[in-house]
């Protein structure tokens, strides 16, 4: 999601919007005519700088590049659905023919006066893009599952994350990955957010480095499902890994490199690592969580990860991380040291007929501010947990979650401070190869307040 609160607006000066007005004429007539032969004009023009170049490209390019920008044929098998989620969400496009490390010749900009279409060598590598969307209707105060807390208790027609994946192999070992979606929110306004990006460098399989913005390896569901609603079972993720600017608690992004491969010599265990560094989590709360250009500390988080894939129980994953972080919170009399603490560990089954998860995670903060706050020395941990089972008859799915959130009331770290818990209940159903229709009930109950319920449709499809 994306916080839409420092969106730009232009507004032109009053110079600007009577520069370009045209003369008073005294025949209505002959104003909507020259309107009219303006209008006309202005869209022939626009539409003859467009298209020229695009058939220009079209009639220039090396037949590599053309290859690449015609959309492959894709089977339509039970492989690319949810069951083998986390092979669908980073396919490998194909790897364009042989390029040259040289630097481009004269001969690699077009010389017909349009200097902006550049040719790579070799034709470059060939880009590709998924796009996923979800059009959801619902009901109650529960029925999000998207955002939280949501005050408006409406019924209402409303989208989800407009994401487009992109992916390409710059060769054999390099390889680069882009997640850029569109959302909104409360204010009903739209926004940009650059949710992922990743240039991967993949030595073999014991060895694996991706350098930018990444989903941190906290649990299994975090980097097992990102932004594309339709390849989870359910409407929406577990409310403990809501995303940073939706009220989510867990630092799931980061900014950093991340490293991950085989442990040699596993054999059929399948033993895998994972070690991170990162700019970490903002801290504070009412500025942008993630940490994308500037960070608030010269302090980086650390995250050390591991899971086994048993060759001898297919479909099974086992697997805990360690996540180490040191935050500064603004108060009234300075700032004062949290170090924060996020430890998971979790069990999951998937044989694409039967779907099982079960997650736990500890999250602690430890302030350490001496006089400059009340909480002195104190600890404060937040349990985190969910499970979830779900069976497949043919197109139908049927599925069942029940999670617990519980956020001390005196942590003033944490984005959310209370109980969160309670069942949610759905029907996943398969209408296309690529297109699924989910209905879903929530139930949440939170401590003394009263309990909230909801429903939600909700259309998740791929593109």
């Amino acid at each position: 999601m994306v916080p839409h609160k420092n969106q730009i607006k232009m507004k032109p000066t009053n110079s600007q919007s009577t520069r370009f007005a045209l003369p008073k004429l005294k025949s209505t007539v002959l104003k909507s005519a020259m309107l009219k032969s303006a209008m006309t004009f202005a869209t022939a023009a626009l539409v003859f700088c467009v298209a020229e170049p695009f058939v220009n490209a079209q009639q220039t390019a090396p037949p590599v590049l053309r290859a690449a920008a015609e959309p492959a044929a894709k089977d339509a098998s039970d492989a690319a659905k949810p069951e083998a989620a986390a092979a669908a969400q980073t396919p490998a496009p194909a790897e364009s023919s042989s390029m040259d490390s040289g630097s481009m010749d004269s001969g690699s900009m077009d010389s017909g006066g349009h200097d902006h279409m550049v040719q790579l060598p070799g034709g470059g590598p060939a880009l590709k893009i998924r796009g996923f969307f979800d059009i959801d209707f619902g009901s109650g105060a529960a029925s999000n599952t998207l955002i939280y807390p949501l005050p408006v208790n409406n019924s209402v027609f409303r989208a989800g994350e407009f994401d487009l994946f992109m992916s390409s192999k710059l060769s054999e070992k390099w390889s680069f990955v882009a997640e850029l979606v569109v959302g909104t929110d409360q204010t009903n306004e739209w926004g940009l957010d650059m949710e992922r990006y990743q240039l991967t460098y993949r030595a073999n399989p014991y060895f694996e480095a991706s350098g930018g913005r990444y989903h941190t390896a906290i649990g299994y569901y975090n980097t097992a499902f990102h932004h594309g609603t339709w390849f989870q079972t359910a409407a929406g993720r577990p409310f403990m890994y809501f995303f940073e600017d939706s009220g989510g608690l867990l630092p799931v992004h980061s900014v950093g490199i991340t490293t991950t491969g085989l442990v040699p010599g596993s054999g059929s265990l399948n033993l895998h690592w994972v070690a991170e560094i990162g700019n970490g989590r903002g801290s504070d709360l009412g500025a942008a969580q993630v940490q994308n250009f500037v960070t608030d500390r010269n302090a980086k988080d650390v995250n050390f990860a591991a899971y086994i894939k048993p060759q001898w129980a297919p479909g099974l994953q086992v697997g805990g991380s360690y996540f180490i972080d040191r935050l500064y919170p603004p108060t009234a009399t300075g700032v004062y040291r949290v170090d924060q603490r996020v430890s998971s560990a979790y069990a999951v089954y998937n044989n694409g007929t039967y779907e099982l998860l079960a997650e736990g995670v500890l999250l602690t903060n430890k302030a350490a501010g001496g006089s400059k706050t009340a909480d002195g020395n104190k600890t404060y941990d937040t349990p985190l947990w969910y499970v979830q089972a779900s069976r497949k008859f043919h197109i139908y799915r049927p599925y069942f979650r029940y999670q617990f959130v519980n956020s001390p009331l005196a942590d003033t770290v944490n984005v959310f401070n209370g109980r969160y818990q309670g069942p949610s209940v759905g029907l996943r159903v398969d209408v296309t190869a690529y297109a699924a229709f989910k209905l879903q009930y929530n139930r949440v109950d939170r401590g003394p307040l009263p309990a909230q319920n909801g429903f939600t449709a909700q259309m998740a499809f791929a593109f």
